[in-house]
């Protein structure tokens, strides 16, 4: 019985990526049997994030100064200025997330933008201070007062840090759109931080600066011409993967310590220590990051809560921990 063997050559295209979609490997090199096979295979972009093909960069300058304990005092203060750029942040963020598949992975550099992680300027001060009252100390070292005022300690963490690159997410996966790509990004049409633009949680940045007419807007965004959308030509936008400019809202916080020892005449290194703890101390607000999906309409560039929890406590509101710890 004779043997048949066929071959054929799929070619995979920038143009034919952002028309094709599903089909980008119908090209004049792939039979149309050949398409109608590949076509099984759900999608043939590929993930440069799967496949390790990412790069990265980061410089920093980072300071410390550090006082050990003299005089009942010490004290550590931290400072980072940093930069960090790369084309895929992690190989798999979830399944919206702007790393999973590249906008057009036949132009790498479009990709190439700020990192989800940088953070250009952290501040951290961290100071500790023994009361001089009590025993052995300066003053009020014998007595009522001495048991009473003595043995406390004084303890802050504050911490200042800019936030996070801000990115568009297309939680409707672009499949408005014939290229299905997961990070369809619109294009510029102004700039989202204008001259004298007053970021609120009620609109961080100017959403109307965009034109997504090659995405999923939904209503009240802006699309050329207006109410389209899905327009192949505009499938690729020029929005960066991560803003430098537009960041998300950092941490400005406060934590407060104040402890007490007391000894216990039980062995030598018996005590029992209170602790009064309080977990941003001035409850400033810190806030979430604003909505990312274009498919939120004007809802997109808004910020409708807090952020993160403490101590499993949503929203870092002010927390109070009082505890008693006995060493032996």
């Amino acid at each position: 019985m004779p043997v048949n063997y066929a071959y054929n050559i799929c070619q995979q295209t920038p143009q034919s990526t952002a028309t094709l979609g599903f089909s980008a490997t119908t090209s004049p090199y792939c039979s149309a049997f050949a398409a109608a096979e590949v076509n099984n295979l759900f999608n043939l972009v590929v993930t440069p994030g799967w496949w390790g093909l990412s790069s990265s960069i980061y410089h920093s300058m980072q300071a410390q100064f550090d006082h050990r304990c003299s005089h009942n005092f010490s004290i550590l203060a931290n400072f980072t200025w940093s930069k960090l750029i790369d084309d895929s942040s992690s190989d798999w963020g979830g399944f919206w997330s702007l790393d999973v598949l590249g906008q057009d992975f036949y132009n790498r550099k479009a990709e190439r933008s700020v990192s989800a992680g940088d953070v250009p300027k952290r501040f951290t001060l961290a100071p500790i201070v023994e009361l001089p009252f009590g025993p052995g100390k300066r003053w009020m070292n014998r007595g009522v007062a001495s048991q009473v005022l003595g043995g406390w300690r004084i303890a802050t963490i504050y911490t200042i840090s800019s936030g996070s690159p801000f990115g568009i997410t297309d939680s409707a996966y672009g499949y408005c759109n014939a290229a299905h790509t997961l990070s369809d990004r619109p294009n510029m049409i102004g700039n989202p931080l204008p001259p004298g633009f007053h970021q609120s949680p009620n609109l961080w940045f100017d959403n109307q600066a965009f034109d997504f007419s090659g995405t999923c807007p939904g209503a009240g965004l802006v699309t050329f011409p207006p109410n389209s959308c899905c327009d192949v030509s505009k499938a690729f936008g020029n929005a960066p993967r991560f803003f430098s400019n537009i960041r998300n809202p950092g941490l400005d916080n406060l934590d407060f310590s104040l402890q007490k020892d007391f000894e216990i005449p039980v062995g030598e290194r018996t005590r029992l220590v209170f602790s009064a703890d309080f977990f941003n101390l001035p409850n400033h607000p810190e806030f979430s990051e604003p909505d990312s999906n274009p498919s939120d309409g004007s809802a997109f560039g808004t910020i409708g809560s807090t952020a993160g929890s403490t101590g499993g406590v949503t929203g870092f509101n002010r927390i109070i921990q009082l505890g008693l710890h006995l060493y032996f």
